[in-house]
Order: C-alpha cells, then structure tokens, then sequence
C-alpha cells in the first residue's frame, strides 16, 4: 500500500535535490596528462567502456522524453504529474551525463570531432555491436511505441531501466571504477563516481514505476531472459565477474520488490 498518491515522486525528488553536480565543474586537466602514459591495453579498455557511454547517455538523454507522457497517461497509485516530473529530473541527469561523457571524449580521449555529434560519431568505432544495438536500435524504437501508445510504462521502465540502467550501465560503470580505483584519472573517476549515484535512484524509481505497472509474468520472463546478454554487451571491456554480477542484480531486483519469486532470483 501506497500512504499517499505523492508519497514515492516526492521522495525520489528530494533525492535529486541532494544529487546535483555541474559537469563542466570536473578538472579533466590531470587526466589529458595521464593518458598517454598508460598502457596500451588499458587504454583500449577504457576508450571502449569511456566511449560507449558517450554514445549511450546521448542516447538515453535523447529517448526519455515519452515517458513522461506515457506515466500521465498510465492507472498508477502515484500522483501521475509528479510522476512525469521525475521523469523529467532524469532526463536532466542524462543530459549532465552526456555533456560528461562528451567532456571526457574530447579533453582525455581525444576523439576527432569539432562538436558533439561529431565526437560521438568517432566514438561509435570503439563501441562493442552490442551496446549499439541496445542503444540505437532497440531504445529507439520502444520509445517510438510509447509516442504512439503502443507499449505501456511497464514495457518502457523494463527496457530503460531495468536491463539499460540496471544491466548494461551497472556492469560498465562497475568495470570503469575498477580501472580507475588506483587514481590514475582522478576527474574521470570523479564522473563516473558522480554518475554511477544518479543511476541507483533511477533504478530506483524505474522499479517502482514497474511495480505499479503490474507487468505481466511475460513481461518479467522476458526481462530475465535478457539480463545475461546484456550484461555481455560490453564485450571483454567488463570482466566475466562483473557481468554476472550485473545480470544477477536484475534478478535480485525483481525479487526484492515483489515482482518474481525469490527462487528464480537465486
């Protein structure tokens, strides 16, 4: 039960109120010093994983918008305005993301590219086939059925958070910080530490936005049958450890809120 239609927006808002960080705030400087000087293989680890985060928090930043509509328009036992709000505060966090990402391409990579778009184009090169294809293909095209109601918050919070933010970013972001534990990119490290925050409570607020969806027993099988593939979509950038780890979450997730029962979790 549900003590009050506002009760879960509301909470979710005084998070991102304690969670704000400038993007542009970061000092990359130590960073473009570093680069150079690190191995080769761990260069390429971290231009894959740095590099799919470009192209991928673009993309997110860029396919939020239905959702909002699609929570107003949604039976849910929260208050559905307040609900599209924090839809809208994550899309404002992705787009921080993103601007974060691009920073990174640009002033420590140093991807060719005059302005964004131009960067995330160079970016697209050193991204796994199967971080693409989940970013550009199938996002796209669900938030293509939200606009045109033909799929519902449950199939939209599945994908987007669930197996996007849940799976695929959980594991990324989980294989960036143990590259960067040692303190060789001090702002890189401090971005990703910043952004990995955000992304608890957008988990967060995506399994709550499914629990009130009332998702189908389909649904959730199908959501399962996802998490190891797209826990591997990175490739050999993330370790076989923390891709179970990562598909392992989702499971664990589902079954915390109620929504599979704790021995398919196991």
């Amino acid at each position: 039960m549900i003590a009050k239609p506002s009760f879960w927006p509301v909470f979710f808002s005084k998070i991102v109120a304690r969670l704000q960080w400038d993007a542009t705030a970061i000092d990359l400087a130590p960073d473009a010093r570093a680069w150079p000087g690190l191995p080769a293989a761990r260069r390429r680890r971290l231009t894959t994983l740095l590099s799919g985060f470009h192209v991928a928090e673009e993309a997110v930043s860029e396919h939020i918008a239905p959702f909002a509509d699609t929570a107003r328009e949604s039976s849910m036992a929260s208050h559905q305005n307040l609900v599209a709000w924090v839809f809208y505060l994550q899309r404002r966090d992705e787009a921080r993301h993103a601007l974060l990402f691009d920073r990174i391409a640009a002033e420590v990579l140093g991807l060719p590219g005059a302005t964004a778009a131009e960067r995330r184009v160079a970016a697209r090169t050193h991204v796994p086939a199967g971080v693409l294809e989940l970013f550009e293909e199938r996002l796209p095209a669900l938030a293509a059925e939200l606009t045109a109601g033909r799929a519902g918050l449950g199939e939209g919070v599945g994908l987007y958070h669930m197996v996007l933010e849940g799976i695929v970013f959980d594991a990324g972001q989980r294989a960036l910080l143990e590259e960067l534990a040692d303190g060789a990119l001090p702002g890189v490290r401090e971005g990703v530490e910043r952004v990995e925050r955000d992304e608890r409570w957008h988990i967060g607020f995506g399994l709550r936005c499914l629990i009130e969806a009332e998702p189908s027993p389909g649904l959730l099988e199908d959501l399962l049958a996802q998490a190891e593939d797209a826990a591997a979509a990175w490739g050999d950038a993330v370790s076989a450890a923390t891709r179970e780890r990562a598909a392992h979450a989702c499971a664990h997730r589902l079954s915390v809120a109620g929504l599979i029962d704790s021995h398919a979790a196991a």
